[in-house]
């Protein structure tokens, strides 16, 4: 071990003479570490947040939508074909499905509320992007599906056919499982015609706009129920590479008479909206850091005023200005990662916290219902370096003032020696 170190060492030490400056040492050091352990979580939530409507988007929307509107599509599975075997794009995409996308009302019991109809071939859609994870019980699905099937099989008709509705819905409703609702369907007597399904699943993504609003109904069930014969609203698309969607869509809308649009672009004032809180708030945290880090200029300020003896009589004894210098930096340094570690595992048992027990609820204007974490060993090394950095630097011009005390300057002042 280094002349430097020895001596950086000794002096985060408390001595029997002088408690005070140890507590100055460990309320730096904790402040540092608090500051550290804000901008974590911080930008940990933010993150979460992002990362978490990325995903729940993702599974609710088709990567890209395609749709001729008022009309509708009558052939989607030409289209399809023709999609799926175009050279530049078979690459790209791996699953099509056609959709039917209606508003309405649904109506239980005295209670009315206006819904988002989704029309979808079960089989088709999971292709494009799965949403298993998000219905309950299981077999939902399948009942919608088998309601496909023996429509082409030509079998009769159920007398209640399945709905899936979302949960936030089914609480508003004040309706359960294996209960029956009504929708409205558009007509000429202004919404005078109820038809009667029977709730065969509930539909979770966790996002308030959908939850309280979609309802799922097979794609023939729905084709019946707004009469549009075999005509859909559009196809969905999905890619292997979601993130590709505005390039593949800008593609399709120079080969094909179609509409196209990807899902970044039904969310992306929120997620712009986002990017620039995180900026924000991020530089706000770090204000917290950056006094902490002040805090350690003056710790060692204090030290460098407390150890002048010390300093004359080192290099009294032949220690040159740049060890003296180094002697600072490393303490400076030592608070800095003591603090940011510190910090690291407050984060971490906050964040834990705040995953494992959700207290916070969020109001109706965001689409989550609790924080989210997303643990990112980017932002935790960003912040600690950054940490470091900041103490490193609030240690540089006490170093440096400390290196400048000649060898006589300090024997006559007061301080204690280091022996």
């Amino acid at each position: 071990m280094s002349f430097s170190r020895i001596i950086a060492f000794r002096y985060l030490h408390a001595s029997r003479e002088n408690r005070y400056f140890s507590w100055i040492t460990i309320l730096s050091l904790l402040g540092l570490a608090i500051g550290v352990a804000a901008l974590i979580v911080v930008l940990s939530v933010i993150n979460g947040f992002e990362y978490e409507l990325r995903n729940r988007f993702l599974q609710a929307n088709a990567h890209i939508m395609a749709y001729r509107y008022p009309a509708g599509m009558v052939n989607p599975e030409k289209w399809g074909q023709i999609i799926m075997k175009d050279k530049e794009l078979k690459d790209d995409v791996q699953g099509i499905s056609p959709f039917i996308h209606y508003e309405t009302m649904a109506k239980h019991d005295s209670i009315l509320q206006g819904v988002l109809v989704r029309g979808i071939d079960p089989k088709q859609r999971e292709k494009v992007q799965s949403i298993a994870s998000l219905i309950n019980p299981a077999g939902a699905m399948d009942i919608l599906q088998k309601e496909i099937e023996d429509k082409k099989a030509k079998k009769p008709e159920p007398e209640l056919p399945g709905i899936i509705i979302g949960s936030g819905l089914m609480e508003n409703l004040k309706a359960e499982i294996g209960g029956t609702i009504y929708l409205i369907s558009p007509s000429e007597n202004n919404f005078s015609d109820m038809k009667r399904f029977k709730i065969v699943g509930t539909y979770n993504s966790g996002l308030k706009h959908y939850d309280n609003r979609l309802v799922i109904l097979s794609l023939s069930t729905a084709q019946k129920f707004f009469n549009m014969g075999e005509t859909v609203t559009g196809i969905e698309i999905g890619l292997k590479d979601a993130d590709r969607s505005p390039e593949i869509a800008r593609k399709m809308e120079q080969k094909y008479e179609l509409s196209f649009r990807e899902w970044q672009s039904y969310n992306r004032p929120l997620f712009e909206a986002m990017e620039r809180e995180r900026f924000v708030i991020a530089i706000i945290v770090a204000m917290v850091v950056l006094v902490a880090g002040f805090n350690i200029l003056t710790t060692v300020f204090v030290s460098v005023s407390q150890r002048q003896r010390d300093i004359s009589i080192l290099k009294a004894l032949g220690a040159t200005n740049k060890q003296i210098m180094r002697l600072f930096l490393i303490q400076s340094t030592c608070i800095g990662v003591g603090g940011s570690i510190v910090g690291v595992g407050l984060a971490l048992v906050i964040s834990y916290v705040l995953e494992k027990y959700p207290f916070i609820d969020l109001p109706e204007p965001y689409f989550l219902k609790s924080l989210p974490v997303h643990y990112s060993w980017t932002v935790y090394s960003v912040v600690v370096l950054g940490g470091i950095g900041i103490c490193l630097f609030a240690g540089l011009y006490p170093a440096l003032i400390a290196s400048r005390v000649s060898p006589t300057e300090g024997i006559a002042g007061t301080g204690q020696a280091i022996v």
